[in-house]
């Protein structure tokens, strides 16, 4: 069977998940304009998986716009152009985000929910080790987070050499992990230009892709910081393990034994491309484009980013087939590839599954958290989690609250994160034209 000729990812952060899922939250934007920006949740029940109608009322509002921000001002935006809003949550139930803020000077940050309030992990104006100040994040909204309370994020700098960085925050203090204009390790003659948004463990271990400079040309690297050391794992021009050499780069997952999977493009092989683990073993293709899915049908193409567990189980979104318009959602590991949802089947609370978010999250014991679009169904978008055989629905668009409203639509390209705890997060937008959303917090309260 031939393998149809275009990139095995689904389109810029999958903002071609097929437009359902953006349709489908634009449809009903206008329609929950009623949101209280209070909490919602009452205490997590320690029982059973609860029912969508208990799900529901665990929800909690993290933050809101127009809420007041640490330091002055009050928070605007959490999302930016068609970006996912991503805001990761870890096993104390603490929350990262980006936000911009109205009437601060500092008009960008990234900050940590708690169950003490919201700080600052690093907004714009904080210093820079080695000089220069953050001036932007817009162009890198997706923070990471690990259980200790860390963030790791990129931002842009100003007044220095650097123009760009991955930086690591805790306690009130910034560490620069790479800065553009410095020597890339592992690439000969290489200079750090630009960086894509890092992940983070509970090592303290970050994996990035950076673009390099190597005289006239530039190509993108995937690098690991570990122990101190940042070293190269796989580079355009390298050669990929079936054939062929490396192209581009996806955005990569780890786990915390610092084993990294990641998506990316091959130019010249046997396959366009798939998705690849390295880390604890030598770097692998654990699936590749044009293999035959569990279902029967080939699968043509991936999301640009992947989720690993500690078990080292990965999981993404792939469209199915050369011409069908069907996707699924599935678990590959060194046994196989599973298929834990695909598009046309039932949806459990109703409905038929009709598209899958950006990416799916693992979550506490293998559990995956993902985002759907239904059709059919109780309400257009939901946010699910379960494992095989074994989903559930959290939450729904229109679902009633226990303050008596309703759950608004939810952020457009949305994507749910998962922490060890069993908490996931997401994101809604209640006011479409004057740009109001806010995140949310599904899960047992926060330690």
């Amino acid at each position: 069977m031939n393998v149809p000729q275009r990139s095995p990812f689904r389109g810029p952060l999958l903002a071609s998940a097929r437009s359902r899922l953006t349709v489908a939250g634009a449809a009903v934007l206008c329609l929950w304009l009623s949101v209280l920006w209070a909490s919602l949740s009452e205490p997590a029940r320690k029982t059973a998986a609860p029912s969508v109608s208990q799900a529901v009322d665990t929800l909690r509002l993290v933050v809101a716009s127009g809420q007041a921000a640490p330091g002055g001002g009050s928070f605007d935006r959490f999302d930016v152009s068609s970006q996912p809003i991503v805001a990761p949550v870890n096993g104390r139930g603490q929350v990262a985000f980006y936000a911009s803020v109205a009437r601060s000077k500092a008009a960008e940050g990234i900050f940590l929910a708690g169950v003490s309030g919201i700080t600052k992990a690093a907004a714009v104006g904080d210093a820079v080790p080695g000089g220069g100040v953050l001036s932007e994040f817009a162009r890198h909204p997706l923070p990471a987070l690990n259980d200790a309370g860390k963030v790791a994020f990129g931002a842009n700098v100003a007044g220095a050499r650097a123009t760009e960085g991955i930086f690591l925050a805790a306690e009130g203090r910034i560490k620069a992990i790479a800065l553009s204009g410095t020597d890339a390790p592992g690439v000969r003659n290489g200079t750090f230009v630009e960086f894509d948004a890092p992940v983070l463990n509970n090592r303290d271990e970050i994996a990035f892709v950076g673009t390099v400079r190597r005289g006239r040309e530039t190509l993108q690297v995937l690098y690991l910081y570990s122990g101190g050391v940042l070293r190269k794992l796989a580079a355009g021009g390298d050669l990929a393990p079936r054939g062929g050499t490396f192209d581009r780069f996806g955005l990569p997952a780890i786990n915390n034994k610092g084993v990294v999977a990641f998506p990316a493009i091959v130019e010249h092989g046997a396959i366009l491309g798939g998705i690849f683990v390295v880390g604890a073993s030598e770097l692998h293709l654990l699936v590749g484009a044009g293999e035959i899915g569990p279902g029967g049908e080939m699968l043509a193409r991936f999301s640009e980013r992947a989720a690993i567990d500690d078990e080292d189980n990965v999981a993404f979104v792939a469209h199915l087939g050369s011409n069908a318009a069907s996707d699924a959602l599935l678990v590959a590991n060194a046994s196989g590839l599973k298929q834990l949802a695909v598009t046309g089947e039932a949806a459990p609370g109703g409905g038929r599954f009709s598209a899958f978010g950006p990416w799916p999250n693992f979550g506490r014991t293998a559990t995956i958290a993902f985002v759907a679009a239904v059709d059919d169904g109780p309400g257009p978008l939901g946010i699910y989690i379960g494992s095989l055989g074994a989903i559930r629905r959290v939450a729904m668009v229109g679902d009633r609250l226990v303050s008596g409203g309703t759950l608004p639509a939810l952020a457009l390209n949305s994507v749910t994160s998962a922490g060890s705890n069993g908490g996931l997060t997401f994101a809604t937008m209640t006011n479409p034209e004057a740009g109001q959303n806010g995140i949310y917090y599904y899960g047992p309260p926060g330690s």
